[in-house]
């Protein structure tokens, strides 16, 4: 977090204060203030990424989050950022071949290096 910040008085319903709540409870987080600048954050992160990165959003049930999260936990992964790029490469390969595109896994295998879009 910054060295300095700026208080900003923002008014919400109450039934989203809940949601708030239910989500510091549940990742543990000290405050309120924590927990809406921790989604700040991330709202920032998918709505202004650097501009050499394509933010996709995945959303996955319970269960399979679960799973991925036992899956790092277990050493699989790094993370579950690493092991989701993982996998969308791995399946963009595995379609790639199936269709024959040499040329496009080579331009997939050069964007996941880089992290950045195709030319």
């Amino acid at each position: 977090m910054a060295e300095t910040s700026e208080r900003v008085t923002v008014r919400i319903p109450q039934e989203l204060l809940e949601k708030l709540k239910a989500i510091q409870q549940t990742k543990g987080t000290p405050t309120i203030s924590d927990t809406i600048r921790e989604g700040l954050e991330r709202f920032i992160e998918m709505n202004l990424p650097p501009p050499n990165i394509r933010k996709v959003v995945v959303d996955l049930s319970r269960q399979d989050n679960r799973q991925l999260e036992e899956f790092v936990r277990e050493g699989g992964s790094v993370s579950i950022d690493d092991a989701v790029r993982a996998a969308v490469r791995e399946y963009i390969r595995t379609r790639l071949d199936q269709m024959g595109g040499a040329r496009l896994r080579r331009d997939v295998d050069s964007v996941a290096a880089e992290g950045s879009a195709p030319p």
